[in-house]
């Protein structure tokens, strides 16, 4: 017999399968069709001695994020301000998505980074942090072990 006769049964035994349909059919009502996304998406990798992070930012400015960089980790935040005009807005939404307000994120590097060597650049809502890893010592000493009788 084939296996996709026997998938959705194996989908109702999977746990998260049944936390993600209990928490979707609970929430369809007032977000839609799942939970919002409050924090911004982050890639993180390892290239030519150095880690980058991108962050998916969309609708916000390079004046509106707060970047720091420090040798285990990143932290960002930054605020995606409403549209709505002074004096009110005249629209008679039927359906709202978009998501206002402060997004903050901590993103720990795989290995020390250099602070000090920490660049960034803005480009299609995307948010790109270049930072060099930290070099290794590798001075070492060779110790030699005496036998005591």
């Amino acid at each position: 017999m084939r296996r996709e006769k026997y998938y959705p049964m194996m989908r109702m035994m999977d746990p998260e399968s049944i936390i993600d349909t209990f928490t979707r059919g609970f929430a369809e009502p007032f977000f839609g069709e799942t939970f919002p996304d409050f924090g911004a998406k982050v890639d993180i990798y390892r290239k030519d001695g150095k880690i980058f992070a991108e962050a998916e930012l969309p609708g916000i400015t390079p004046d509106d994020v707060e970047l720091h960089v420090y040798s285990d980790r990143l932290t960002l935040s930054a605020e995606k301000k409403s549209e709505v005009k002074e004096g009110g807005d005249d629209k008679s939404y039927f359906r709202t998505e978009r998501r206002y307000g402060k997004v903050e994120r901590v993103v720990a590097f795989p290995v020390e980074a250099d602070p000090e060597t920490a660049k960034a650049t803005f480009k299609n809502g995307v948010l790109t942090v270049e930072v060099a890893e930290k070099s290794q010592d590798k001075a070492h000493k060779k110790v030699s072990i005496t036998s005591e009788a």
